[in-house]
């Protein structure tokens, strides 16, 4: 499909462009995703939690970093709504909130993997 010109001193097609915008607040929610994945030991994070609860400790015997850094980094995950948790006793077992978050990870991985083939 051939993408359609719009410009202010021809055809505008503004109209037709805010139909398919996403309102201010859930633009802000769009963009706590990628400020998820903007940093490398969240991406770490998050990819050992696409098929695993995983305690803080875990987490940081994993990735070889403090708990207290884990637990910082948990907290902006939670913030942006990307994990929530559950208490087992003491323990706080950490997961991706949703499966969509679990695609774009896919996604993101497939094309790095096509990328290095390149």
């Amino acid at each position: 499909m051939k993408l359609q010109r719009s410009c202010c001193e021809g055809i505008s097609h503004i109209s037709d462009i805010k139909k398919v915008l996403l309102s201010d607040e859930k633009i802000v929610k769009l963009t706590y995703i990628y400020k998820a994945l903007s940093d490398p030991i969240r991406v770490k994070m998050l990819l050992a939690l696409m098929d695993y609860e995983i305690c803080v400790g875990e987490m940081s015997n994993l990735l070889g970093i403090s708990q207290s850094h884990v637990s910082h980094q948990f907290k902006i995950l939670r913030k942006y709504e990307i994990v929530t948790f559950t208490k087992d006793k003491k323990m706080s077992f950490y997961r991706i909130k949703n499966k969509n978050i679990k695609k774009i990870l896919k996604i993101a991985m497939e094309d790095v993997e096509c990328q290095r083939k390149r």
